[in-house]
């Protein structure tokens, strides 16, 4: 799930490049609505499941990151473009959206694709079963809550808390806060925020990308109050022992040193956080 302060390099990388590298070849290729940039076919990936095409694993479909009712219509998306940029590069002309579940994924237990994107946090014990590409950005966590029912920092401990089964706000909950009220486990963002409306819960505590975006869309019913310093980097998750490794790090720093991921996170992200700066967001934790 991923990403409010992109790691890009130094600007002088980004002015070396000048504008010769943003301009999408023309390969014919078309990838929704998704602008690549780069050289079409510049790096080559050694395998893919299919051969034609990239199929990429996500977990959720989302306006931001996946836009599109149903995995065979998603043509937008921070994600989705995110793919494309590498589809792009790698001279592949089609994409084939996988939904896959969180829990499985980060322990090793799934194949058939060949890369897998939804704001995946780079951690010790996941690098374990499964490889990751260098980190194309980085978030914290956002606490949210019914505007009816503020929270305070003071009351955290005694709040009914929802979050993405084996997740890092999961294991912060275990770990760290130890609330007294037991905690929700869901497997996507909808049927956590439906039960926060249902009141089954008081608090969501999901990505910020994916936290502001709701609030706003709430109608006034919700509001991000707080962030939490539970998060870190975020990473291309593909298949432990993939021989694709080396290719996607240099997509992705490619994507990096040319500006492609700060244009993307302007497009994406900052028009649907309704408003909050999320650097000005008190911390709680």
């Amino acid at each position: 799930m991923r990403r409010l302060t992109l790691v890009f390099g130094v600007a002088v990388a980004i002015l070396a490049l000048g504008g010769a590298s943003l301009g999408s070849a023309q390969s014919g290729a078309r990838y929704g609505k998704c602008k690549p940039t780069g050289k079409y076919g510049s790096v080559k990936l050694k395998s893919t499941v299919t051969s034609g095409t990239l199929t990429v694993g996500f977990v959720a479909l989302s306006p931001r990151t996946y836009k599109g009712n149903t995995p065979a219509k998603v043509t937008d998306g921070f994600n989705y473009c995110l793919a494309a940029n590498m589809a792009h590069r790698a001279g592949i002309p089609k994409i084939k959206l996988v939904k896959v579940d969180f829990a499985q994924l980060i322990v090793g237990r799934l194949s058939g694709f060949d890369v897998a994107m939804d704001d995946f946090y780079i951690k010790p014990e996941r690098e374990e079963k499964i490889d990751f590409s260098i980190p194309y950005g980085n978030s914290w966590t956002g606490l949210v809550a019914r505007t009816a029912d503020p929270p305070t920092r003071a009351g955290l401990k005694g709040l009914k808390f929802a979050v993405t089964l084996g997740s890092v706000q999961q294991r912060w909950l275990d770990d760290k806060l130890k609330p007294t009220e037991r905690y929700s486990t869901f497997d996507d963002p909808a049927t956590m925020f439906a039960a926060l409306r249902a009141r089954q819960v008081d608090a969501v505590l999901i990505d910020l990308p994916v936290a502001l975006p709701a609030a706003a869309e709430s109608n006034g019913a919700f509001k991000t109050y707080a962030q939490v310093k539970v998060g870190g980097q975020v990473g291309v998750a593909m298949m432990q022992g993939t021989p694709n490794r080396k290719a996607v790090n240099t997509m992705v720093r490619q994507m990096k040193q040319n500006g492609t991921l700060l244009k993307m996170e302007k497009r994406y992200y900052f028009a649907a956080y309704g408003g909050v700066d999320p650097h000005k967001l008190p911390f709680w934790g």
